[in-house]
């Protein structure tokens, strides 16, 4: 979904009979021109399941509300752990290897748990919920078969360190929505270890990159986090917003490259702390991770 038509391209060849949106988010915002652009562009799919299909929709997430669902000419589902929803989780439970929730499957209640971290990969299971039980797989198959996912790399991985640290290797890419998912794992990981947060530019956000990165710094300074470690001259401004919404400066360190990042958490940051890691691609903090393994 780099800009507009690519969705609509894809599904007037591939023909999906099952849609999803997880949400709608800032991913891409810079490259498609805005959030309302966003929107257009997830629009495509409500309109590009075939007739007879079936679309799920995130009951939560406000902006998905923006979609014309009347547009659409598949059957509309939805899943959630707030609203009404045919797919409703509960009963959300944190462990250090992962989460257990109960689902409400039109009726039917089913315990499930996913060995990864995160709400917002609970509303994932839900999503895989709906699309497999529209395929007639069974909630019993359905049960094994989230129990046995597999972390993407780079995504939520959860390492050791030579250092002694716990390392969370988020470095894929990055939007605030995602960041502060992610930032919400390292609460539930690190529990009452120390909470040390390396966060990055988020690019591709455009005319809405400096709002963003300002409500990183916000999100940070209310978050309890030990220390807050940037790269990049927009990491910059993450730093800048959380002194200016109340985090303790000492607590707050800028740099704009590896090596000085990775001397700083060998030799400052405690051993017993949870490091997480999170940027856009470009900035490869997946490197600095390898070089602390």
């Amino acid at each position: 979904m780099k800009s507009l038509n690519n969705i609509r391209r894809q599904c007037n060849i591939v023909k999906p009979h099952i849609g999803v949106v997880t949400n709608v988010g800032e991913a891409h915002a810079g490259s498609l021109g805005g959030l309302s652009r966003v929107v257009k562009a997830k629009q495509e799919l409500v309109e590009g399941v075939r007739s007879g299909g079936i679309l799920y929709i995130n009951a939560d997430d406000e902006r998905s509300k923006r979609l014309d669902l009347k547009r659409s000419k598949a059957q509309i589902r939805t899943f959630g752990l707030s609203n009404t929803a045919h797919i409703r989780g509960e009963n959300i439970s944190y462990s250090s290897k992962g989460i257990t929730f109960d689902a409400d499957v039109q009726g039917k209640k089913i315990s499930i748990y996913i060995p990864t971290y995160g709400k917002h990969n609970v509303y994932n299971a839900l999503a895989a919920i709906g699309i497999a039980t529209s395929m007639g797989i069974s909630l019993s198959n359905i049960k094994q078969g989230l129990a046995r996912f597999q972390t993407p790399k780079m995504r939520l991985q959860v390492l050791s360190s030579k250092t002694g640290h716990t390392l969370i290797n988020d470095a894929w890419n990055a939007n605030p929505t995602a960041m502060k998912a992610g930032l919400g794992v390292l609460q539930q990981i690190a529990y009452k270890r120390p909470k040390v947060a390396v966060l990055g530019d988020m690019l591709e956000l455009g005319n809405i990159s400096n709002q963003s990165h300002a409500s990183i710094g916000e999100y940070v300074a209310k978050s309890n986090i030990d220390q807050l470690i940037t790269i990049g001259s927009h990491g910059r401004k993450i730093a800048e917003s959380a002194i200016t919404h109340g985090m303790n400066p000492k607590k707050i360190f800028s740099y704009y490259r590896h090596a000085p990042l990775i001397t700083h958490i060998k030799n400052k940051v405690p051993t017993k702390a949870v490091v997480y890691f999170k940027a856009s691609r470009k900035l490869h903090l997946e490197k600095v991770v390898q070089s602390l393994r």
